[in-house]
């Protein structure tokens, strides 16, 4: 089954009592996460707030398949739903999460206990999308990245829902400059209704300036576009200040993909016309385009996809690595550096 549009806020109203397991998968893994959550609380809520959320390791399902059937299976004596969550990637765990839908529809009754499945991109071809979509006792989600209105209605129905006011044009101001990662969005929402409860007035613009960088917020911005600028000695600097704040691994490498993006994002847009900084994401204001134009001679978009496509293994690796990834982002980081310095002395050499 396929859930999508207006049917996904009635699923998480009123779940389809069929539907025991469902697929959410996306590019936004931020989306795909708080998507999950919705559909899991209107679960517990149908259960009258009896489900306990179990959550499992993808590796460990792949080695031990009978883990996941365990859980599934096995029902609670006091009569409480379980609901198992685990995040994968691709195909990696298809095979017991399908035999567990085919026996599902084959019996003509759902399991009792739930299954909630994230991934990432997937396409038509991925025999877990395909299997769920046409499944009867299952459902697969797409969800896609925020548009900047729906960031901004996100934002203002969290502030609302702890009872903060906020100025229309500190709202726009605070939407434009986020990130446009659902998780880091939801972190700095979050930031921002700490600052404003009982603050006794409405969030303003100043504000907004004022909470927008921290020290360490600052060094790692200043870290990543020093590197993207060639300018090692500086980008160094930045990184031990960063590391110090302890910084993870895979908050820098996402970052750094924001960065490399919101640059390849510019070089499509070169030669139309308009406030080219504005239209970027976050948007480079008015005050900082010369730099960030000087930084943009440096990358080509073919130097930039490629960046691009290896950051997904970096990240691999530094979920794999843990704390041992930082030497990798350092190593990372001066390629970057040397990438950028190189071009600088190609251009100026014509």
């Amino acid at each position: 089954m396929i859930i999508k549009g207006s049917a996904l806020s009635g699923q998480i109203r009123s779940p389809d009592p069929a539907i025991w397991c469902v697929l959410v998968f996306g590019d936004d893994d931020g989306v795909v996460s708080d998507t999950a959550d919705q559909i899991a609380a209107g679960w517990s809520k149908s259960a009258g707030g009896q489900a306990n959320v179990l959550t499992l390791d993808d590796d460990d399902v792949r080695r031990d398949p009978a883990l996941l059937f365990n859980k599934v299976e096995t029902s609670s004596l006091l009569g409480e739903v379980d609901i198992v969550r685990i995040r994968t990637s691709g195909e990696k765990v298809a095979k017991p999460i399908l035999d567990l839908v085919e026996q599902a529809d084959a019996a003509g009754a759902p399991f009792t206990n739930k299954l909630i499945v994230l991934n990432g991109t997937l396409n038509k071809r991925s025999k877990l999308r395909s299997g769920l979509e046409s499944a009867k006792s299952a459902a697969a989600i797409h969800v896609f990245a925020d548009s900047e209105q729906s960031m901004r209605d996100l934002v203002a129905s969290r502030l609302e829902a702890d009872a903060v006011a906020i100025e229309t044009d500190a709202l726009d101001r605070f939407t434009a400059q986020l990130p446009g990662h659902r998780g880091l969005a939801n972190q700095e929402t979050e930031k921002l209704a700490l600052y404003g409860r009982n603050l006794g007035r409405a969030i303003s613009v100043d504000d907004i300036r004022r909470l927008s960088l921290t020290d360490a917020d600052s060094s790692l911005r200043d870290m990543i576009q020093h590197a993207f600028d060639g300018n090692g000695p500086a980008c160094l600097l930045e990184y031990e200040r960063v590391m110090e704040a302890g910084t993870s691994a895979i908050s820098i490498l996402r970052l750094i993909d924001m960065e490399a993006k919101r640059l390849l994002q510019a070089r499509s847009l070169l030669g139309t016309g308009g406030n080219i900084g504005m239209k970027l994401k976050p948007p480079v204001w008015q005050s900082e385009w010369a730099a960030f134009r000087s930084r943009l001679d440096r990358w080509s978009a073919a130097a930039l996809t490629r960046l691009l496509a290896s950051l997904n293994d970096h990240e691999l690796q530094a979920k794999e690595s843990g704390p041992a990834a930082d030497a990798a982002i350092r190593i990372l980081l001066l390629n970057i550096v040397k990438s950028a310095a190189g071009r600088a002395k190609m251009s100026a050499s014509r």
